[in-house]
């Protein structure tokens, strides 16, 4: 109990809201389901055997930090889910997800239904005193959860890694070290024979030059295991990168730790498709596009399926639920002809 009151008192002192936060409980060591069907389970949605097709997704920082230390409140909270349940996306990749109760309101299956997102991920929770990942992932596309062995740098069916390198405690406002956070990556089932390598991931804030060398290690790390496990494989990469190339102070450094990225795995920002010109490198993204932390990006790697972007905008329909907006991206996939 001694030790719960010193971290609730390092919460306040870190936060000029002073909020109490004497409530909370940081999770038991352990992964956590969050409901909706088993992989392959009886009576759960299939694909078909199209030669083409389409799907959407959504990646959505949610804010969910515990109310006592800055994140939304939970009455905010449910009404997110509300729009969540009521929207019925294909896929939607959620990050932040570090309070309890509210990974208690996500697994209710009465508020997020099962008939609108039938697979959902379970997470790492945390352990005596960390967050855990936040990571969480809804779907109408099956995905495999049992076949996983975490932070083994490996790709069975379903994978969540740490990534090695962090900055910052409850002291600078900035826990990320009292997190888990990384990147999990699932072998998403759009069709019979077609799987897409679909990457969420929340990476390091803060702005020193502490938190932007953690963010240049984070993004190393992302881009080994993609080159490593989804060289022949579709993706499609979301999340919060806190990689901002435009209105923050290490804009410039940045830009190059993303086109550093994207050079090594293939993958493509979704703001480049919408690039007016002949120059579709990334500094000529929208200054909204190049300034948002949250973005979507993909690759065709495999022979036997394309994917391509047909739309790709931010969501105004759940504005000052979270101290982020949900970005949206649907694609078109073929199979290609043999």
């Amino acid at each position: 109990m001694k030790k719960y009151f010193v971290i609730a008192i390092l919460s306040m002192l870190s936060h000029s809201t002073f909020a109490l936060c004497w409530d909370y409980k940081f999770t038991p060591t352990g992964t956590k389901s969050t409901h909706g069907y088993d992989y392959q389970e009886a009576g759960a949605p299939t694909y078909n055997d199209a030669q083409t097709g389409q799907f959407n997704m959504v990646t959505y920082n949610v804010d969910g930090f515990p109310n006592c230390i800055g994140g939304n409140t939970k009455s905010d909270f449910k009404a997110l889910l509300s729009k969540l349940n009521t929207a019925s996306f294909d896929i939607v990749l959620l990050q932040e997800v570090f309070s309890p109760d509210k990974h208690d309101f996500l697994k209710d299956e009465d508020r997020i239904e099962v008939t609108n997102y039938p697979y959902r991920s379970k997470h790492w929770r945390g352990g005596v005193i960390s967050y855990g990942d936040g990571l969480i992932r809804l779907s109408k596309y099956p995905f495999d959860m049992d076949q996983r062995d975490d932070d083994d740098y490996s790709l069975a069916s379903f994978e969540s890694e740490e990534f090695s390198s962090c900055h910052g405690d409850l002291t600078d406002g900035n826990p990320d070290c009292l997190t888990e956070k990384g990147f999990t990556v699932a072998k998403m089932e759009i069709n019979e024979g077609f799987e897409v390598h679909v990457y969420n991931t929340h990476m390091d804030a803060g702005r020193s030059d502490d938190d932007m060398e953690a963010r240049r290690g984070q993004m190393q790390q992302l881009a080994d295991f993609i080159s490593a496990y989804s060289s022949d494989a579709n993706i499609v990469l979301a999340g919060d990168f806190n990689l901002k190339w435009a209105d923050h102070s290490q804009a410039s450094a940045h830009q190059e730790i993303w086109e550093d990225f994207l050079s090594q795995t293939g993958i493509r920002l979704a703001c480049q498709d919408l690039i007016e010109g002949d120059d579709d490198s990334i500094a000529y993204c929208s200054e909204d596009e190049r300034g948002n932390t949250d973005q979507i990006g993909y690759a065709n790697r495999s022979d036997t399926h394309t994917l391509t972007l047909s739309d790709y905008h931010e969501l105004t329909q759940f504005i000052e639920l979270s101290d982020h907006e949900p970005m949206y991206a649907s694609f078109t996939w073929v199979k290609n002809m043999d």
